[in-house]
């Protein structure tokens, strides 16, 4: 983390210099010699850092002094950050204003404008100056260390790509035998039930890691199991058991509910989800699986269990349990406890994942090294399985040995057996790509992590700013398939062509990274909003809010004051004003705010106040599913460093700020499902950083000086996917040739939703897109989910 975050600094002094240099710009007096000091004192640390993070693992006092210089990085990349964007703002309102009115009231305008900057810049050289103290001590205690300088170099990210080969084998080895018992038990019949109705419940049960999820995903996918049941389901509880949350996952399996639908379950009353539960069911035999059961009160599932009886004799009900009080609070049937696997299964496990590539002769020299490393899973699959992935791109004996003899075996770190290959794994993770895996602790445990979003949430904390001037998004495609590879994500959806768009974390892995994230400076804090106000550390950095159905954002949270940030899931009671004024007004920082994703219907009591336009570091803003909101402030348009902006299930959205065209350096922009909202503003053409236009009305019958039409489409030159509506009687063709579709090389994807009864293949002639690409067609009332 140190090692990324004094190279970010480095890197943002760099274009500070280089951008006053451009304008022509000298620095205000004494920043100079200020910035100076600071590249000064982070380069004399830099080299040393690897050895310090090594030897912090073991010694607290240098494992506190890398604290105090990540803190001290932090502050100064936010000060630095806000240099960067008075510069920036600077650039859009002399752009704006320098041809819009006359001269001498642009002269006048600059020179205020320009006054106020140097005000303002003025303020942050104090600012900088504070902190070079903090550095200038932190450099000076680096020397009782005797640190040992290292060479730095940058990570080579290049993992060998394999997909068929990831075959869980937790799921496939060691445990024939109870998969059979436990058929046995969920197929066979008995007169009782035929007369007297009982449904049975049978329960894994089993420390985390064990293969518990896997087994009873073979059991859910086995031909006999499909045949014998008329309907199945799978629904994960995990920690908290929310009736509501589980009886819409019920429904939903049971259904096989679009994405439209599920949106509009989200308002419906427990009592209309357990009688859609009883309809649905209708008298069909069952199999439902609740994997991951926590809760030991047995009132948590009375009204669930109630339905269940609608089913027809014969149903089952599977539960995977930590815990052996849930399986009396279960009132189970039959339980089966897993015991830890045998050597042999683990070596096999690990082997075929870590041999992939690698011929007789090197499998043959490194199995007596990984018999031994086999032992250290202690009998857990999901050890054998991280392990293998590690050594996978271990080459040679000796760096085998390296992870045998590894210290981290006998580390007071380790909570956990199961931790100590983690951790191996995760040490062996470049810099870059360790910051990126420790942020996901942000994510709910089984929470569906889609690539995209993830990779927005990595861009908004600026992990993805690469050296190579490469594209941030494919930067962060190369660091999450890097972390899929080495096993810290699982349960992946895989789109036609073999990529990955969506994936989870095994809750032990998730337990693990927030167990990283809460002993290291960039902390993780929940709330669960059960009281008006929350009180955090001052040093957390992310924040996810838990909601229970029926509480709310609290109306104030101290400590945000460094806070990057803020994620809210669930949750049904309206998002106050004063919750909201409080939360811009105290968390100046935050990089990226996210209201109730993915569950959504998000209530603002009197919609977004216009102070957001105070948090100038914002690069992400998700206000998906937010049903009560008609227009967004003005203030938004203040954003300058926004990157994303989602709008995706605004149902009642009608309008878009004039001046959106300001957000200069915004890349991904979604408006699907804001069925309300057919007209945008004419500056959605100054969007030239434009990377994904999603599900967007633009006109095409003429070009409306007001009004977002398709030759505005000209200067918007990065786009890479394109989901438009296109609204007019007939496509002018001059429009068509100002938007220069055909040139806009990097055009992957183009989707157009037509107006009235226009014609298919006019369209695509007319809008003469780049050659070889396939034009889809899609209407957007029922594909606007993404």
């Amino acid at each position: 983390m140190a090692d990324t975050l004094v190279s970010a600094v480095l890197e943002q002094l760099t274009t500070i210099i280089l951008e006053e240099a451009r304008q022509k710009v000298r620095l205000i007096k004494g920043a100079q010699e200020e910035i100076d000091k600071v590249r000064s004192n982070l380069e004399s640390v830099r080299a040393l850092l690897d050895d310090a993070e090594e030897r912090g693992k073991r010694d607290k006092s240098i494992k506190l002094w890398l604290h105090r210089l990540k803190e001290a990085s932090l502050d100064m990349e936010d000060v630095l950050d806000e240099w960067n964007t008075a510069l920036l703002k600077w650039k859009i309102n002399e752009a704006q204003n320098a041809v819009s009115v006359l001269q001498k009231k642009v002269c006048h305008f600059i020179s205020c404008f320009c006054f106020r900057r140097v005000v303002k810049l003025h303020g942050v050289s104090v600012q900088i100056k504070e902190i070079n103290r903090r550095l200038d001590e932190i450099a000076k205690q680096k020397d009782k260390y005797s640190f040992v300088s290292r060479e730095i170099r940058q990570p080579q990210i290049q993992p060998e790509r394999e997909t068929t080969s990831f075959v869980d084998g937790s799921a496939i080895h060691g445990r024939d035998e109870v998969k059979k018992r436990i058929i046995s038990y969920l197929l066979c019949g008995s007169s009782e039930e035929s007369s007297d109705f009982h449904l049975q419940t049978i329960s894994i049960v089993g420390m985390g890691g064990i293969g518990k999820t896997a087994l009873a995903q073979i059991l859910y996918n086995d031909d006999e199991i499909e045949a014998h049941f008329d309907k199945r389901v799978w629904v994960c509880v995990s920690d908290l058991f929310d009736e509501a949350r589980v009886a819409r996952a019920i429904i939903i399996e049971l259904e096989g509910q679009n994405h439209t639908s599920v949106f509009l379950l989200n308002s419906l009353p427990l009592q209309s989800l357990l009688k859609r539960i009883c309809d649905s069911l209708g008298g069909n035999k069952f199999f439902l699986v609740l994997d991951d059961v926590w809760t030991e009160d047995g009132n948590s599932s009375d009204s669930l269990k109630q339905t269940f009886k609608h089913g027809a004799p014969g149903s089952r009900i599977l539960v995977t349990t930590r815990k052996e009080t849930v399986v009396k609070m279960m009132e189970s049937s039959y339980f089966f406890p897993l015991e830890e696997l045998s050597q042999e299964v683990c070596w096999s496990i690990l082997s075929q994942i870590a041999f992939i590539n690698r011929d007789e002769k090197q499998c043959s020299d490194l199995k007596d090294i990984g018999w031994k490393i086999a032992k250290k899973c202690k009998g857990l699959p999901l050890a054998a399985k991280t392990l293998g992935s590690l050594l996978r791109y271990k080459r040679t004996g000796e760096e085998w040995k390296d992870v045998l003899d590894n210290e981290i075996w006998t580390s007071d770190m380790i909570q956990k057996d199961i931790f100590a290959p983690l951790l191996l794994s995760y040490y062996d993770l470049p810099w870059v790509i360790r910051q990126c895996f420790l942020y996901c602790a942000i994510f709910p445990k089984d929470f569906e992590i889609w690539r995209y979003l993830v990779i927005q949430h990595w861009m908004a904390q600026c992990y993805l700013n690469s050296s190579s001037n490469a594209e941030m998004e494919l930067v962060g495609r190369e660091y999450f398939d890097y972390l899929a590879a080495r096993s810290f994500f699982q349960d992946f959806g895989r789109l036609e062509d073999g990529s990955i768009f969506k994936c989870k974390m095994h809750d032990i892995v998730h337990d693990f990274v927030l167990f990283l994230a809460e002993s290291d400076f960039v902390t993780k804090k929940v709330a669960y909003g059960e009281n008006s106000t929350v009180e955090l550390q001052s040093e957390a950095c992310h924040l996810t809010v838990m909601l229970a159905e029926r509480t709310s954002f609290p109306a104030s949270i101290h400590g945000t004051e460094k806070l990057r940030s803020v994620v809210t899931f669930c949750g049904r009671k309206a998002i106050s004003n004063v919750a909201l004024c409080n939360l811009f007004k105290q968390s100046k920082r935050l990089r990226l705010l996210e209201f109730g994703w993915p569950d959504g219907l998000n209530h603002f009591e009197n919609g977004i106040p216009d102070e957001i336009g105070q948090l100038m570091h914002l690069r992400h803003l998700n206000l998906s599913f937010t049903v009560n909101m008609k227009k967004l402030p003005e203030g938004i348009c203040e954003l300058c460093n926004l990157l994303s902006l989602d709008l995706k299930g605004c149902s009642g959205l009608q309008e878009l700020p004039d001046g959106i065209g300001k957000l200069i350096n915004l890349r991904f922009f979604r408006a699907a499902g804001c069925f309300d909202l057919t007209w945008y503003p004419k500056s959605m053409g100054r969007l030239t950083s434009l990377r994904e236009l999603i599900e967007t009305n633009i006109r095409v019958d003429h070009n409306d000086p007001k009004e977002f039409c398709i030759g505005d489409l000209e200067n918007l030159c990065h786009l890479r996917r394109l989901w438009v509506k296109l609204v007019g009687n007939s496509i002018d063709a001059d429009e068509a040739r100002r938007a220069r579709l055909h040139d806009k090389i990097h055009l992957h994807e183009m989707k157009i939703d037509l107006d009235h009864n226009m014609d298919e293949g006019y369209a695509v002639e007319t809008l003469n897109p780049p050659s070889n690409l396939n034009v889809q067609f899609w209407t957007s009332c029922t594909d606007w989910y993404y």
